[in-house]
């Protein structure tokens, strides 16, 4: 316990070092695991990244490339594939891993401004930094972190004054437009970003004039919005005049209609392959994103009207959105996983209790991992046994989260003890 203790108490700049050695390690080794192994370890996307980067480097649509559904940002990133080295895009991803790592450590010191918040905020950020999510995700060349970060440094500067006046406001706007532009599903985060913001003194006694006039927007919640959907704009019609409506097909309104029939984590998985020719309006998708979209709003409301809890709000949102996708794979959890060191601190949670969330979680996706494996590399009959196990594991998700809602106490710190490096106590 005292080497642990010891290890975690080094500089964090030890620290980062060390995550930058493991993930170099890890992309290194990738080489050698697709070489000799049948599940490789290079994530299919980053192959057809690099192909469309490919396409680009020609004068061409990265659109060419059959499967490609990003912004072309993407495939622009992945030049030096081509000319530098085939690794550039995983390493550029793993420094982008750094980055939210550097970011949260800095957003949660500021939120706690103790004498325990430089110590408290190290240790949240080890939830990304060593993270095996994380790491494999990126070192596989996944490009889920990129957006992860723009979020990230859109909350820094929401919540610091690191910039002041109207400025925060419009730079971080322009960090939430980049992360929606990049990926959808940043655009329900702006919905809390946008209630932090406000003063809101609505009681049972509140008459209907004073209630509508104090959810008149104020001149912070305009600027947010403004700068956000103006570089949102200014990226998308900029890419729109460069590739047309194929661009828009493929990096948003495909998305919005998607009907994957391969097997996934999603609960709906098996539903979408038994129905894939049959339906031309999906009332089971329809009724599942009516009650998703209720319980985002729910969320925003409870948790998002407080610039003190809204990063848990964008925590809850991030995983009620995974766990009720009708698609749901592993590059997914990271939508979560990378706001989870914003909030770690909050928990009221016995180690014991947090061990036991961790396995079932662990356990619930190792268990679909193996049904999937046996029919992607074993072409067993296993559908049945997948869909079950996607079902398991939704549970597991909604579970854990309920938990973690019941244990959250804004501020906590891990209970600001005094020697937090032995573990501090339950108060």
């Amino acid at each position: 316990m005292d080497t642990i203790n010891n290890v975690a108490n080094l500089p964090f700049k030890y620290h980062l070092i060390t995550g930058i050695c493991i993930r170099l390690a890890l992309i290194v080794y990738g080489d050698f695991h697709d070489k000799y192994y049948d599940v490789p370890y290079t994530d299919v996307d980053y192959k057809v990244f690099t192909d469309a980067a490919r396409y680009v480097a020609a004068g061409n649509s990265p659109y060419m490339r059959h499967t490609y559904r990003y912004s072309p940002i993407i495939a622009y990133l992945m030049l030096p594939n081509l000319f530098i080295t085939e690794h550039f895009g995983k390493i550029l991803f793993s420094i982008f891993d750094i980055f939210i790592t550097v970011a949260s450590k800095s957003l949660v010191e500021h939120e706690l401004q103790s004498k325990h918040a430089s110590k408290i905020s190290k240790y949240c950020s080890f939830f990304w930094l060593y993270n095996p999510l994380s790491i494999t995700i990126s070192t596989r060349g996944n490009a889920d972190s990129v957006p992860c970060f723009f979020i990230i440094l859109s909350i820094y500067f929401l919540q610091t004054n690191f910039m002041k006046g109207c400025q925060k406001y419009a730079l971080s706007g322009a960090l939430l437009g980049i992360s929606i532009h990049l990926r959808l599903y940043p655009l329900v985060f702006s919905f809390p970003m946008y209630l932090s913001l406000g003063e809101y003194k609505i009681s049972r006694k509140t008459n209907l004039k004073t209630g509508i006039i104090s959810l008149m927007p104020n001149i912070k919640q305009i600027i947010l919005t403004a700068s956000c959907i103006f570089t949102l704009f200014l990226l998308t019609y900029g890419m729109y005049l460069k590739y047309g409506y194929e661009f828009l097909f493929e990096t948003y309104i495909y998305h919005l209609f998607r009907r994957d029939m391969r097997h996934n984590f999603s609960v709906l998985f098996y539903y979408s392959y038994l129905t894939m020719d049959q339906l031309i309006f999906d009332i089971v998708k329809t009724i599942t994103q009516i009650f998703e979209f209720i319980i985002l709003f729910v969320i925003s409301l409870s948790f998002g009207c407080s610039s003190q809890t809204l990063p848990f709000a964008l925590f809850c949102q991030a995983v009620v959105l995974v766990a009720f996708n009708s698609v749901m794979t592993s590059q997914y959890f990271i939508w979560f996983l990378s706001l989870l060191p914003l909030v770690a601190h909050t928990f009221r949670l016995k180690p014991a209790l947090a061990l036991i969330l961790t396995i079932i979680w662990m356990s619930a996706q190792g268990a679909w991992l193996f049904y999937a494996y046996l029919l992607e590399f074993k072409c067993r009959e296993v559908f049945i046994l997948i869909w079950l196990k996607g079902i398991v594991f939704f549970c597991a998700n909604i579970f854990s989260l309920v938990q973690l809602i019941k244990c959250y106490h804004p501020g906590y710190g891990f209970g600001q003890i005094e020697n937090i490096s032995c573990g501090g106590k339950n108060k």
